[in-house]
C-alpha cells in the first residue's frame, strides 16, 4: 500500500504483474504471436493516466483441454493455476457465455467457486485490443458496466482510447491499494 501511495504522490506508475497462461493445443498456441503483447500494451495506454501499468512476468503454457471453456465448471477449473501476488490471465480459444449458451464471450473476470480466493481474467481468441483492459478494470474494482460510449467499462466504443470516469478512477486507486496491502498483488519493481 505504501508503495502505491508514494508512487501516486510522485506521479509514478505502480506496475502490476501478469502471469499469462496461453492454451497450447495440438495445432499450437490458440492465438498468434504478439496477441498478448498487443493487448497488454493497449491496457498500459489506457491505465497510464491512472498511475497503473502491467507487465508480463511469466508466460505459462496451458493444456489443450482448456481450449474451449463451455461451462462454469470449465472456468472454475482454471483456479488450480491461480497464484497469489500476480493477476492471472488465461488465454483460450473460445469462451461460452454461461448465462446465454448461444453466445461466445470475448473475456471475463472470474471468481472460482471451487478454488477458494482464486480470481482471474480469461480472454478468448476473439478478444479485441481493449478486452484485456476492460477485464482488468473489473479485476481492479469496477464491477459494474457503464452505459457511456467510450467508457472502459462499456460495451460501446467511443472515439480514442477508452476512459474511466471519476468514480471509477477512485475505485481503481482504492482497490489497487487494498490488493497491495493484502498481498493479493505484489507491485513489480523491475522495468516495464
Amino acid at each position: 500500500m505504501l508503495l502505491f501511495a508514494l508512487a501516486a504522490r510522485a506521479g509514478e506508475t505502480v506496475v502490476l504483474p501478469l502471469a499469462v497462461h496461453v492454451v497450447v493445443a495440438a495445432e499450437g498456441d490458440v492465438v498468434p504471436d504478439g496477441f498478448v503483447a498487443e493487448r497488454v500494451a493497449r491496457a498500459n495506454e489506457i491505465f497510464a493516466p491512472h498511475g497503473v501499468s502491467f507487465v508480463v512476468v511469466e508466460t505459462v503454457p496451458l493444456a489443450g483441454k482448456h481450449a474451449a471453456l463451455e461451462t462454469r465448471a470449465d472456468r472454475d477449473a482454471l483456479g488450480v493455476y491461480a497464484k497469489r501476488g500476480v493477476i492471472d490471465c488465461f488465454v483460450v480459444r473460445s469462451l461460452r457465455d454461461v448465462d446465454d449458451p448461444r453466445e461466445q464471450r470475448r473475456g471475463v473476470h472470474w471468481r472460482s467457486q471451487t478454488h477458494e480466493g482464486a480470481r482471474y481474467v480469461i480472454i478468448s481468441s476473439i478478444a479485441g485490443t481493449n478486452v484485456l483492459a476492460h477485464e482488468l478494470g473489473h479485476y481492479l474494482g469496477n464491477h459494474a458496466h457503464s452505459e457511456v460510449a467510450g467508457n472502459l467499462m462499456s460495451y460501446t466504443a467511443g472515439e480514442g482510447l477508452p476512459v474511466l470516469d471519476e468514480k471509477q478512477q477512485k475505485r481503481l486507486s482504492r482497490t489497487v491499494r487494498e490488493l497491495l496491502k493484502s498481498g493479493e498483488l505484489t507491485a513489480h519493481a523491475g522495468e516495464r
